[in-house]
């Protein structure tokens, strides 16, 4: 069977039996470090799986089929920084990995002519280790008054209920604005790949650090502009995309300065 990391003149031929494809953007990769700082309890904290408060959003943390958190990939079916790295070096680049107590994310052996592991221990720590220490990029003009006006305008038009900003265990604010919850934000009538206990329709709130310079947007990339990612958010996203909708041009502009600060 081919796969989609074969090295081949051309692209793999498509699974006859497949009948759906989901766009995927991939997202930035800095701040994994810090992501994994912030406790299971202070994420599982903010989980409303049945909309009890009655404010639309029913977030929910992704537990795998181990009980571990995911916290990381567009569904949160990643847990650690260890496992995203064993996961990306097999998936996206076809290498096998060392055999490691606990982690489960990638293979350590595969039927080519190269011994396994294809990537030493000492490589995959350094490796992981580099992707942890990436920092989020720094806030700009975050005294701004346009930008303090626009972080008000992005808290009353409800955006901070999923993308928020959490602390880690040394009880220091880590400003990612996301939950690390799954959400459905998609129209009706969408379908999308499944993973794990999260269904096709639900996504990880994805952090906002950044985003000014990690376009297009979303998790199929369609979205060209800030704008555009927020009108697209539906479902639990609806409410807080209408009221965007609703603003005056001047509480937008502001609203997109905070946003390109980040």
């Amino acid at each position: 069977m081919a796969h989609r990391f074969d090295v081949t003149p051309a692209r793999p031929p498509i699974d006859a039996a497949s009948d759906f494809f989901e766009l995927r953007q991939t997202p930035p990769a800095f701040g994994l470090g810090l992501i994994a700082s912030i406790p299971e309890a202070i994420i599982v904290a903010n989980e409303d799986p049945s909309d009890a408060d009655g404010d639309g959003i029913s977030g929910r943390a992704h537990h795998l089929s181990d009980g571990r958190l995911g916290r990381f990939g567009w569904r949160a079916d990643v847990p650690s920084v260890e496992e995203f790295t064993r996961d990306a070096m097999t998936n996206e680049l076809g290498l096998t990995v060392p055999v490691e107590a606990g982690l489960t994310f990638g293979r350590s052996t595969d039927g080519d002519a190269a011994s396994d592991p294809e990537l030493s221990q000492p490589d995959l720590d350094a490796l992981r280790f580099y992707l942890a220490s990436l920092a989020p990029p720094p806030r700009t003009d975050p005294t701004d008054p346009l930008v303090v006006s626009g972080q008000a305008v992005f808290e009353d038009a409800g955006c901070a209920e999923c993308h928020r900003t959490l602390m880690n265990g040394a009880g220091t604010e880590v400003p990612l604005y996301s939950d690390l919850l799954i959400h459905d934000v998609a129209p009706s009538g969408a379908v999308g790949i499944g993973s794990g206990d999260a269904s096709g329709r639900e996504f990880r709130t994805p952090p906002l650090w950044g985003i000014a310079g990690t376009g297009p947007y979303m998790h199929d990339g369609l979205a060209g502009t800030l704008d555009e990612a927020i009108a697209r958010h539906e479902s639990e996203g609806a409410a807080a995309a209408s009221a965007v909708s609703a603003l005056s041009a001047g509480d937008r502009e502001a609203l997109l300065r905070f946003l390109a600060s980040l």
